[in-house]
């Protein structure tokens, strides 16, 4: 599995309550650029481990193989990315059971 798949599998389904941890912990500029129209705006690993909590990265790190350090400064880079991918209409629109059509 790769940081990428790590930080979609973070949304996993449940894209505004993600969005609304970043906003508690003061980051809501940041999470708005990601899923708006526009240009990502950056974030920090620290900021990563303040939002997700110092276990998950640590979790997302065993699982990759590499320092928690490493994993939240590679969040950093992926998580936009993921969010804005999925959101590619500029809103929050949950989609559930997104996996194909609909019979």
């Amino acid at each position: 599995m790769s940081v990428a798949d790590e930080a979609k599998s973070l949304i996993g389904g449940n894209l505004s309550g993600l969005a609304k941890q970043f906003k508690d912990s003061g980051l809501d500029e940041q999470v708005s650029s990601w899923i708006s129209k526009g240009e990502n705006l950056p974030i920090a690993g620290d900021q990563i481990k303040k939002v997700l909590g110092d276990e998950t990265v640590a979790g997302i790190a065993t699982k990759l193989g590499i320092a928690p350090d490493e994993a939240a400064d590679k969040l950093a880079e992926e998580l936009p990315k993921a969010v804005d991918e999925q959101t590619p209409n500029g809103t929050l629109e949950e989609t559930p059971g997104s996996s194909g059509p609909t019979p």
